[in-house]
């Protein structure tokens, strides 16, 4: 396994091939606001950088994209940052201008050519500008900013609104099905709606804080309208808080009848990690619901260092996936900015949004730990038990392979492990299965490492100080 230091007592894994938990269904990334830049990139950058992300052959397999329904009304609102000001297609006459969010559409386009079965799910960020309450009508700049939060932190869905603001995103979803032909699996209306982070004109990003009293009323009337427009292959997903706690709380807050709107609900997982999401997945699981972990990111070190070697973000985006798949038992997995400018480090691709003439771009380990679970773990993988605490399994039965994804957040000290698979009954010839092998550290990018061979349905390996260690096994006889 290498030159690693300091050899370390070995830990037993077991893995339970028969003990099986949800069926995955894939990677992916929001497009606010990545997509609304390098959407406006040369063709062939554009399609270089979403290679990267969505290609299961030269990248790392990513096949779930949301895209971001906007509401702000100028592309030049100083109270938000570059490349944040996503416009509204709607004006507040009632007019619609279609032509709006060019860039971001031309990242959609891309993802459709290159990604395996893509999922798509739209979601809202604010409600338009004219619908919320930090929209002042009697001030000549009162749209500025008012897409940002609401006043002092407060509510930012003015009371009344709530079928208008259905009715928007509803006509949005209808409209990219019907001239682009492509169907929104889900439709998020809200993003963070409890967090109290959302101030008019200081959050330099759209946000709106919607309690759940007002987001029953918009997910009702939001079903009414997909109904009504024919939009039956559309669901409603709910409600993208920051904190599993959060989410647990607003789930709770619901009624029966909104929860039955709601086939999948969402959460972010900003929360602390030591926070156990298990009280959560069972209560969402026990309702019958999906259950997708849609937005988190990882900053790789402080802000503005973009250090290509640091592994700071990786071993806490491989303990985040560990965590959110294994405990909670989300069935998705998707990162929020995939490619970032300067403003932040927290991006799996580094890429300076503004005076950027070059299109350069640089890749953050982030990019390469995620591919450690992203290229082997593919959709419809079932997630299989096993008792390590930084390891997770999973089994492809298309592919009827194993893949198991192993981190070490020691930066000094190497961890060794001996993995035990249990249910390999259906396979004839268990001792001639190889085991590959693929790493990334601080100077390895998802290097391919010497194959073990399994012997007895057990092999042994080191996970090198600060690491993430995937092992992939086709369950195949040598000889067929």
């Amino acid at each position: 396994m290498g030159n690693e230091s300091l050899k370390a007592a070995t830990v037993s894994i077991q893995i339970d091939l028969s003990a099986k938990h949800q069926t995955f269904e894939g990677w992916g990334t929001s497009l606010a606001w990545w997509a609304n830049v390098l959407g406006g990139w040369s063709e062939a950058r554009r399609r270089e950088i979403v290679e990267k992300l969505y290609s299961a052959e030269v990248g790392i397999g990513m096949n779930i994209a949301r895209y971001n329904i906007g509401g702000t009304q100028d592309a030049d609102d100083p109270y938000l940052d570059f490349g944040k000001a996503i416009l509204s297609f709607q004006n507040q006459d009632g007019s619609w201008d279609w032509s709006r969010d060019a860039n971001q559409r031309e990242i959609v386009e891309l993802i459709r050519s290159l990604a395996d079965e893509p999922i798509f799910e739209a979601f809202s960020n604010c409600p338009p500008w004219w619908m919320t309450l930090a929209y002042d009508p009697q001030q000549p700049d009162g749209a500025q900013g008012a897409t940002t939060g609401g006043i002092d932190g407060g509510d930012n869905l003015k009371p009344g609104s709530e079928r208008e603001f259905a009715r928007y995103l509803v006509e949005v979803v209808r409209y990219f099905r019907d001239e682009y032909g492509l169907t929104f699996r889900t439709l998020a209306p809200f993003n963070e709606p409890v967090a109290g982070w959302w101030k008019h004109r200081i959050t330099k990003q759209e946000g709106a804080q919607i309690r759940p009293e007002q987001q029953q009323i918009v997910i009702r009337e939001a079903a009414k309208a997909l109904r009504e427009a024919g939009l039956s292959d559309t669901s409603i997903s709910a409600s993208d808080e920051s904190f599993v706690e959060m989410a647990l709380h607003t789930w709770n807050a619901f009624s029966p009848e909104v929860k039955a709107l709601i086939p999948q609900v969402n959460t972010h997982t900003y929360n602390d990690p030591s926070y156990n999401p298990e009280s959560f997945m069972k209560a969402v699981t026990s309702d019958g619901k999906k259950l997708w972990m849609s937005e988190v990111g990882f900053e790789n070190g402080a802000h503005p260092t973009d250090d290509p070697y640091s592994m700071a973000g990786a071993k806490r985006l491989a303990q985040g996936i560990t965590r959110d798949l294994k405990t909670m038992r989300s069935e998705a997995w998707v990162y929020w900015q995939a490619v970032e400018s300067n403003v932040s480090t927290w991006g799996l691709i580094f890429a300076p949004f503004e005076h950027n003439e070059s299109e350069s771009y640089s890749m953050y380990k982030q990019y390469y730990a995620l591919g450690n679970y992203s290229k082997f773990i593919r959709p419809g993988s079932i997630i299989v038990h096993n008792d390590g605490d930084k390891s997770l399994a999973a089994l492809d039965p298309a592919a009827n392979r194993l893949t198991i994804v192993t981190y070490n957040d020691n930066d000094t000290e190497s961890a060794s492990y001996a993995y035990q698979l249990q249910g390999l009954d259906s396979v004839e010839d268990a001792a001639s299965l190889q085991v590959r092998l693929y790493r990334t550290t601080a100077e390895e990018d998802l290097a391919e490492l010497q194959s073990i061979t399994l012997e007895n349905g057990s092999f042994t390996a080191t996970a090198a100080p600060g690491s993430v260690t995937t092992y992939v096994i086709d369950l195949v006889t040598a000889t067929t």
